[in-house]
């Protein structure tokens, strides 16, 4: 039996009407910035990020940075180790293996969205135990998705990306 919620959700990063429209470059920028203060882009669950080191990695030539977070709910601190993959994807990974992905992608016509994906991993949940997170991880997806974006928008025209 999977212990595993495998979810994704995507938004335009820049949809008629709502500006300012985000380049590539910002958004990168962007998403740099949420690896060292992860709470600037999700206040609401993440109460801190300490960031306890950063590498290349030398055979990839990726920003490896390993990271202390703290989750507002139940103060659970968890370290994560956090790839950049320039200029498309951010992947945090969790000690119990449980994985997100912050994906920027181009469409047909050259329009920009973002996708995350997370592999959250429930050891030893029942599959009631699964649903009630699934339900939960599902909100928090989309929610995670467009206030990531929101942030994006606000630090654009704050000029700090």
């Amino acid at each position: 039996m999977s212990t595993t919620n495998n979810i994704a959700f995507t938004a335009p990063l820049n949809p008629a009407g709502a500006g300012p429209t985000l380049n590539s470059e910002q958004i990168w920028a962007g998403l740099l910035l949420k690896i060292r203060s992860a709470e600037t882009f999700v206040p609401s669950a993440i109460q801190s990020t300490i960031v306890v080191s950063e590498s290349t990695d030398p055979s990839t030539g990726n920003l490896v940075t390993v990271r202390e977070v703290v989750f507002r709910e139940n103060q659970r601190q968890v370290t994560e180790t956090v790839t950049a993959y320039e200029p498309s994807r951010v992947v945090f990974v969790q000690p119990d293996g449980s994985t997100i992905n912050n994906v920027i992608s181009e469409g047909a016509d050259g329009e920009l969205y973002m996708t995350f994906t997370f592999e959250w991993r429930h050891s030893g949940a029942s599959k009631a135990e699964r649903a009630a997170f699934l339900e939960r991880e599902k909100k928090m997806s989309k929610l995670a998705v467009e206030g990531t974006i929101t942030v994006l928008k606000e630090l654009a025209k704050d000029r700090k990306i």
